[in-house]
């Protein structure tokens, strides 16, 4: 029995099927339309050029291609326009394709933040692919798009650079990751560090399936304010992140931006606050599970979610929270509070509450959301979900004790135990750290695992950020150990030190000038020339340490300077002097005064009777000798 040929009609809406970039469609006798955008910089500011060429098989009787809006065309080969933004073919060629100019830069707003989206600058660019919507007919049914760049640079499903980069790889849980670091980006943090922390976040995470490729590129922040600290764009793992942007902090960017490409489902207006409120919570979880930030950190990052700015919202009315990161911060603190519960009471985890409705294909409305939670936590816990989320009502943030009940695991914890400081001025413990140029700060902070099972532990020390030494070990429960770490200042200002997650603001200051507290001079009655110690006794003139210089004088005159440092307390200096003339004579130094006087020595006069003995000498000589010792004593100084 003969059937009769079945010809269908196709619409795909701003469907992207990603696959290896190609070097261009070539014409195809059958099977799947092919449609490759070519991207290329621009002489236009802030745009980009793009030339969409298209393979079509010989199935496809008629096709139609849709560009997206804002652009300006430049140049069509086999398609004539029959719309607004509607190109339709016109069979001249299987090969045809349309080049046009598209939006580059983007600006915007992320709540009260304003910035780039996306950037078309003079020597690189940042931008979106174009979303081309194509509708056909024929007997095939298949889309296949690509995106590539003409030059230099990268392109993925949804995000593209063009432009000089550095590239750095890693694979974890099935995915690769592509790190893109532009030749005009400063990373802040390691890119091997970057990467590692997405192998640990791919590693951690069951919330949905992992795609294929992750793509992150390092977005310039030299000449660039970008609103949000991160974007990820489409369903799938094309993201952006400010390259300033820290691992391991308490909303780590480059973890959070991972979290969204692991969601899959699609929100009503009551769950959109989902989006953000799961992966700020992961940003903060994942730090605090690593180590890298203190409870009392993950604690505070959660309370934010409870502050009187959101004391109206309810989080399944977006209206009630626009313009605010109530999304976010309140968000975060939901999902913590029924993390904490699915683990004490259920037995379960968020994660695997998240993965039941992390569906491509189903809405998440508000209902199948709170019958997830019921099925896995009992009534009473969806109905407190309900309640925070509906309500202004905000739920508690549990004790670090009530936390490792929930959670297990280990748990360290930082403590300083002391804080010293010295240098050329002084060696002192002290409580709250004010330093002067050329001192060094000592730090010893006790690392203690308060939890239930063994674990490791990575101590970092950063002055300003900058890593200055870390200390690794492996604490079993109850165990504790003490770390040292120090570090020299020879700058002023003032400086945010973290050892391991504590914290402490220290400032650095020059020393002070010194002034003179006393002046004393040993022995106060000399004969002439004989040596006269003076003695300063010297204060800061501040109330911190001091250093200068300590010039004597006497009648007048400078006789000497020293140089002196002082710490606490006074220091003392000194010099010797003499005078040769007799007298009275003032000393000073620093507006502090001492007198000394000098006496002239009585002459010694030789016994008649001893020289009338002497051999050679008699009364006449004498006489002589007499006259000769007066004069000596009148010359002497």
């Amino acid at each position: 029995m003969n059937r009769p040929t079945v010809v269908l009609f196709f619409i795909l809406v701003g469907c992207l099927v990603g696959s290896a970039p190609v070097a261009g469609p070539a014409a195809a006798t059958d099977g799947a339309v092919e449609l490759e955008n070519a991207l290329s910089r621009s002489t236009t500011e802030g745009a980009i050029d793009v030339e969409t060429r298209l393979s079509i098989p010989s199935s496809t009787a008629e096709l139609e291609i849709t560009l997206p809006e804002g652009v300006e065309l430049l140049e069509t080969d086999g398609f004539r326009r029959v719309g607004d933004r509607t190109y339709e073919w016109t069979q001249a060629t299987r090969t045809p394709s349309v080049t046009y100019e598209y939006e580059g830069t983007v600006y915007g707003s992320r709540g009260d933040r304003e910035g780039h989206f996306f950037v078309a600058a003079n020597e690189w660019a940042l931008v979106r692919t174009p979303g081309i919507d194509v509708s056909w007919r024929g007997t095939g049914s298949e889309l296949d798009r690509t995106n590539t760049v003409d030059g230099e640079g990268v392109a993925s499903t949804h995000m593209a650079y063009l432009g000089p980069y550095d590239e750095y790889t890693g694979a974890a849980a099935g995915q690769e990751f592509r790190l893109v670091v532009p030749e005009s980006a400063e990373l802040r943090e390691d890119p091997e560090e970057i990467v590692a922390a997405l192998e640990t976040a791919a590693e951690r995470l069951s919330i949905g399936e992992p795609t294929d490729e992750v793509l992150v590129v390092a977005a310039p922040t030299a000449e660039h304010a970008w609103a949000p600290a991160g974007l990820q764009r489409g369903n799938g793992g094309d993201i952006w992140v400010r390259d300033d942007e820290r691992l391991g902090t308490d909303r780590d960017t480059w973890v959070h931006e991972y979290v969204h490409t692991r969601q899959r489902y699609r929100t009503t207006d009551k769950t959109r606050w989902t989006i953000e409120g799961i992966a700020d919570y992961y940003a903060a979880l994942l730090p605090y599970e690593a180590g890298d930030i203190s409870y009392e950190r993950f604690r505070n990052k959660l309370e934010e979610g409870a502050d009187n700015e959101y004391e109206d919202i309810r989080l399944v009315e977006p209206e009630t929270w626009a313009g605010t990161d109530a999304d976010y911060e309140r968000g975060a603190l939901v999902f913590a509070y029924l993390d904490g519960r699915l683990r004490a009471d259920a037995e379960t985890t968020l994660d695997a509450v998240a993965a039941r409705v992390n569906d491509p294909d189903s809405e998440l409305t508000q209902r199948r959301f709170l019958d997830a939670i019921e099925s896995a936590g009992g009534d009473e816990m969806g109905a407190d979900v309900e309640r925070y989320t509906e309500t202004t009502a905000v739920p508690p943030v549990a004790t670090q004790r009530e936390r490792v009940d929930a959670f297990g695991g280990p748990d360290i914890r930082y403590a300083i135990e002391s804080i010293t400081i010295s240098g050329p001025y002084r060696t002192a413990s002290v409580d709250d750290p004010r330093l002067v140029v050329d001192e060094t700060l000592e730090v010893a902070v006790v690392a203690e695992n308060v939890g239930d099972d063994a674990g490791s532990f990575e101590a970092e020390f950063r002055s300003d950020g900058d890593l200055v030494a870390s200390e690794t070990g492996r604490l079993e429960p109850d165990e504790s150990t003490t770390l040292r770490f120090s570090n020299a200042f020879d700058s002023p200002g003032k400086y945010e030190i973290a050892a391991g997650t504590e914290r402490l603001t220290v400032p650095v200051e020059e020393p002070s000038d010194i002034e003179v507290a006393g002046l004393e001079a040993e022995p106060t009655t000399v004969a002439p020339g004989d040596p006269i110690t003076v003695r300063a006794t010297v204060a800061s003139a501040a109330d911190r340490p001091g250093a200068g210089e300590v010039v004597f004088e006497a009648d007048g005159g400078p006789v000497a300077t020293e140089s002196v440092r002082v710490g606490e307390g006074t220091a003392t200096v000194e010099t010797t002097i003499e005078f040769d003339e007799p007298g009275t004579y003032t000393v000073s130094a620093g507006g502090r005064t001492a007198t000394v006087t000098v006496e002239a020595s009585e002459p010694t006069v030789p016994d008649p009777a001893v020289i009338d003995d002497q051999s050679g000498f008699g009364p006449a000589v004498a006489v002589v000798a007499l006259s000769f010792a007066a004069t000596l004593g009148v010359r002497r100084r």
